[in-house]
């Protein structure tokens, strides 16, 4: 059973079945610090832009995507990444909260979010991503911890994680819905969404790559104690000893030993990808993306003017790898990691160099993710193997394992074995034009 959820028009909350949306709660801390920095696994931090005080995802070279029901005007400004793009029309969903900014057509967004098919959203580990509250006072029902009220608002952008669970039909002018429960115990992050997350972006791993699942729409509330006042809103874990609105009614949840989770809610990008590619008619499955494109998705324009902090030689996070590499590898620049990819099933990281055997000969092998010839990056990769650290060839038989349209996985395997003690070495070789 889902328990009654709420919506939010402008600042000002309209009841229909609940409370409205905007900031990212965690299960495991009230740290006000936590998670206001990249997760480090390019799972859509880099695509949220700040529009009011809420997000927005960028889904075509002029067009980016949020929630309908803070509002905003013509002229309103998108930040992205520090660089500013200025509204010039919307377009709304008849049949859900989306709305589609479309933005001076004289300065395009370099790259942009993929859109989500919908094949992975169920049961998918998603990445959310909001601006708004802190953890608030703790919520008790007798003794029991049930979750904790809605704390201030810092307007912070933070990310968190939680599982899909299923959708949900929220009615002619809602749409379809995915929704998440706020779990105890839960996945690691797990978390929950309050006022100031409208807009923001739902991420799943499809075919190996992040795609926009939903743009967060509402939560479940507000609550209250039973036949009593005020009201609240609440992330909890449990409702059960409480009363939840339902449209007018107020619907009592006994206490029982399982706990009974409220939920957040997202408009589900697939069921309306019809309408969105009407709207936005450039959107495409894939962006282009090539150095300078992907520089946007992480530095500011300030930072982009000091080639020796962001160019494709500088290392702009410190954890000894090259931007240039971080852009070649699916790596963050913003994020200190030496990552080594996992052989056979990674996404991201260095090349794992390995002794392997091959037809009874023990044989190095290196392994590596690429990004697509068609993917528009214009890089050049080469393996290479040595005897002596000095002189390198490009030698080996080499398999190629798609990904999805923007990235592979290969595999060179040495045409020389280690018998007798043979040193070899191998390493990879990515160049720019």
């Amino acid at each position: 059973m889902k328990i009654g959820f709420s919506i939010a028009l402008g600042f000002g909350v309209l009841f229909v079945t609940a409370a409205r949306l905007d900031a990212v709660m965690f299960l495991d801390t009230q740290d006000p610090t936590h998670n206001t920095t990249t997760p480090g696994d390019n799972s859509g931090w880099q695509y949220e832009g700040k529009f009011m005080s809420f997000l927005g995802v960028p889904i075509a070279p002029h067009f980016f995507i949020t929630a309908k029901h803070f509002g905003g005007s013509v002229g309103n400004t998108f930040d992205f990444h520090g660089d500013i793009y200025t509204t010039i029309a919307f377009h709304d969903s008849p049949t859900t909260d989306l709305r589609i900014w479309e933005v001076d057509h004289a300065k395009p967004f370099p790259t942009y979010a993929p859109l989500s098919s919908g094949v992975a959203d169920m049961g998918a580990v998603a990445t959310v991503f909001g601006r708004g509250t802190q953890r608030g006072d703790e919520v008790f029902v007798g003794p029991e911890l049930k979750g904790w009220k809605w704390g201030p608002g810092d307007g912070v952008k933070r990310w968190g994680r939680n599982k899909v669970e299923n959708s949900h039909a929220g009615g002619p002018t809602v749409g379809e819905l995915l929704y998440c429960d706020f779990d105890q115990p839960g996945i690691s992050g797990e978390c929950h969404l309050s006022v100031g997350d409208s807009g923001g972006g739902l991420f799943v791993l499809e075919s190996g790559l992040w795609r926009l699942a939903g743009i967060h729409y509402a939560v479940d509330g507000p609550f209250r104690y039973p036949f009593t006042l005020p009201t609240f809103s609440a992330a909890l874990f449990d409702v059960g000893g409480l009363e939840y609105a339902d449209g007018p009614s107020w619907v009592f949840l006994a206490d029982v030993p399982d706990n009974k989770e409220s939920s957040f809610y997202s408009s589900r990008i697939s069921a309306s990808l019809p309408w969105i590619t009407m709207k936005a008619p450039e959107v495409t499955s894939l962006a282009l993306e090539n150095y300078g494109a992907w520089q946007r998705l992480y530095f500011s324009p300030m930072q982009i003017a000091l080639p020796l902090e962001t160019g494709p030689l500088a290392d702009f996070d410190h954890d000894g790898i090259g931007n240039l590499l971080e852009f070649a590898l699916n790596l963050d620049p913003i994020f200190n990691e030496n990552l080594i990819l996992t052989p056979a099933m990674g996404l991201r990281g260095l090349p794992v160099v390995r002794l392997e055997t091959d037809a009874g000969m023990e044989r190095l092998t290196i392994e590596f993710v690429r990004r697509t010839a068609a993917s528009g990056a214009g890089l050049t990769y080469i393996p290479q193997f040595s005897a002596d650290l000095a002189n390198w060839e490009a030698v080996g038989t080499t398999t190629v394992t798609a990904i999805n349209p923007r990235w592979e996985r290969v595999k060179v395997v040495d045409t020389l074995t280690t018998l007798d003690g043979t040193l070899r070495f191998a390493r990879l070789h990515v160049s720019l034009p």
